[in-house]
């Protein structure tokens, strides 16, 4: 648990700021306003439940309703921001299938004591996978039996002092809570989460941080967090350190840190404050480039973190690799209390909401964006790997890339290609290898409506012991206009 990003923080597009077309304004904190309107579209698909190839497919036309919500707000008190679209499916001729699916995301900050005492929350709400190893589908819409809605809100009462040159101190609790259901889930039953209890999380955070202009500084940092579901085991994860840092040119700082922390074992139980952990490195700063490397031994081994941030004119990117004890709730509640946090795009899926132990992760990320004089280019690559501690360090793989290239046709017209992959490499050998490709065309007609074409391909490729578990390939033809209020 780190310390969170401030809701004033938050970036985005401003009113004056341009948004590609066929893409809705979010307000930011830093330019405050409400955004509302609906859109209304039309879906065909040749394969709606995503059969295997060879087995019977069926096609369906869906109607889209969808009205939403964006907005934010900064007063001297309270500021916070959210984003909100709830969307109707209503299949031709199968009403027994029509669905609602609802993507909720809400952040704010409640000042009680200027400079000192203030409150953060979260909430989330929005559909995840329950199990990857079965069929994934790539949409709400589709009926693959496999999706449950998630509900995650955190409450976070914190407490800054300006120490001087001792340093910044603050001192947090945090409360989060995960809620699993199926409401207006097609084809959902009272099985499709059994297994899988709503969880509390419960913890408290301490940071002293020295000064940045010292050439020597110094932190300590406690944290825990406990993880504790409905019914069966709870999760510590627990750690405290100190560290020490050196100026020695303007642009770098060494770094070293040491401490305890939480040892999980094979049996399922961890000893809190069981292991001790170091590590060094460095820190590496210039106009374009932000640079930091740590090298050191946890209790799992010889651990590395590390980060590169390239910011240019045209082209920005963004490499990192850390490693770290986590599970399933934890991701979902994100590791800052008070930052929001949701499932980070075009990044590796999160494991299956059935799998309730915790696990290593390491997980590696690259990212450039390049803006080009009539649109731009955005690439992903990513590689997470996860060792389960429970079970005879029991591993799993997924990796995969995404690129999408915006190309603007005119000043009220653009074309967007995206293609991307994932390889998933599971625990008792199944391996399922997807892919898409993407074309969208949208045309902004004024400032208050566009219209929106997409053709979408998408296919599985599976390799299983699981009779569960088939590959398939679907077609989706998207037509839809969106009107601002």
């Amino acid at each position: 648990m780190g310390p969170t990003t401030p809701v004033s923080s938050v970036t985005g597009q401003g009113a004056d700021t341009p948004v590609p077309v066929g893409t809705v304004r979010q307000p930011t904190v830093a330019d405050p306003g409400v955004v509302t309107g609906v859109t209304l579209g039309e879906l065909y698909t040749d394969n709606l439940q995503l059969a295997a190839p060879d087995k019977p497919q069926q096609s369906s036309w869906i109607t889209e309703v969808a009205p939403f919500i964006k907005a934010a707000t900064n007063g001297p008190r309270f500021s916070g921001l959210l984003d909100y679209k709830l969307t109707g499916y209503l299949y031709a001729g199968q009403s027994g299938y029509n669905q609602l699916s609802q993507d909720f995301k809400g952040q704010g900050t409640l000042t009680l004591l200027p400079d000192h005492l203030f409150v953060d929350g979260t909430a989330l709400y929005g559909s995840e996978v329950i199990n990857n190893q079965s069929v994934t589908s790539p949409g709400t819409y589709f009926l693959s039996n496999n999706r449950a809605n998630v509900a995650r809100g955190t409450i976070s009462p914190y407490w800054i002092q300006d120490l001087g040159r001792v340093g910044m101190m603050s001192l947090r609790y945090s409360y989060g809570r995960v809620i699993y259901n199926t409401r207006g889930i097609s084809g959902s039953n009272t099985n499709t989460l059994s297994g899988i209890p709503d969880v509390s999380s419960n913890g408290v955070q301490f940071d002293l941080v020295s000064p940045k202009y010292e050439t020597w500084g110094w932190n300590l940092h406690y944290s825990d967090q406990r993880i504790e579901p409905d019914y069966g085991q709870g999760i510590d994860f627990a750690a405290a350190r100190a560290g020490t840092s050196l100026q020695i040119n303007p642009s770098t700082r060494l770094l070293a840190d040491g401490g305890k922390e939480s040892k999980f074992l094979p049996d399922g139980t961890v000893d809190k404050f069981g292991a001790s952990f170091w590590d060094a490195g460095f820190s590496w700063a210039n106009s374009l480039n932000q640079v930091k490397l740590l090298v050191g031994h946890r209790f799992f081994g010889r651990s590395y973190r590390f980060s590169w941030i390239r910011t240019a004119a045209l082209l920005t990117t963004v490499v990192s690799y850390t490693e770290r004890p986590t599970d399933i709730n934890q991701q979902l509640l994100g590791q800052n209390p008070g930052e929001l946090i949701g499932s980070p795009l075009n990044t590796p899926s999160l494991p299956s909401l059935a799998e309730r132990q915790p696990y290593l992760m390491k997980r590696g990320t690259l990212s450039a964006t390049y803006q080009m004089p009539t649109g731009s280019l955005r690439l992903t690559l990513y590689d997470e790997r996860r060792s389960y501690f429970t079970l005879s360090d029991s591993r799993e793989k997924v990796d995969g890339a995404h690129a999408d290239w915006l190309l603007n046709i005119g000043p009220f017209t653009t074309l967007t290609s995206m293609v991307g992959w994932q390889r998933y490499r599971f625990r008792d050998g199944q391996v399922q290898r997807r892919t898409f490709e993407q074309v969208a065309l949208a045309h902004q007609f004024d400032p208050s409506n566009f219209a929106t074409l997409k053709l979408r391909h998408d296919s599985a490729n599976v390799s299983s012991v699981l009779p569960s578990a088939h590959g398939y390939g679907v077609n989706v033809v998207f037509l839809e206009w969106t009107h601002l209020f």
